[in-house]
């Protein structure tokens, strides 16, 4: 008769799996990538700029054309409409906020 031993630590006695070990890898990789793909926008982008205080000239604006002339008459509409007596003497009907009663049927699509 074989006798077996009785263990408190499992049924492989006292193998006890590892724990496996938090790999640092995918962090690296992905700051590697990181810097590259800055650099690459910084070549991209930047290349060819030179760091400058001073102030940039920028070229005069083209002339206006006629349907720009136009859009700047639109523009000087006059609002003095809302500061004549006659609007501020409209009355308004109705409590603000509105709240609403009925929001309409629970199924809009079923025939009455």
């Amino acid at each position: 008769m074989v006798n077996i031993p009785q263990t408190s630590s499992g049924t492989f006695g006292a193998f006890r799996p590892q724990e496996p070990k938090k790999s640092f890898l995918p962090y690296l990789i992905g700051l590697f990538l990181l810097i590259i793909l800055a650099a690459g926008y910084y070549f991209f982008f930047y290349q060819g700029l030179g760091f400058s205080f001073g102030r940039p000239n920028l070229p005069p604006p083209p002339p206006l054309t006629p349907l720009d002339k136009k859009i700047i008459k639109i523009q000087d509409l006059s609002v003095d409409l809302f500061d004549s007596p006659f609007y501020k003497s409209l009355k308004s009907y109705g409590n603000l906020p509105i709240i609403a009663d009925s929001l309409g049927r629970i199924n809009p699509f079923v025939p009455y």
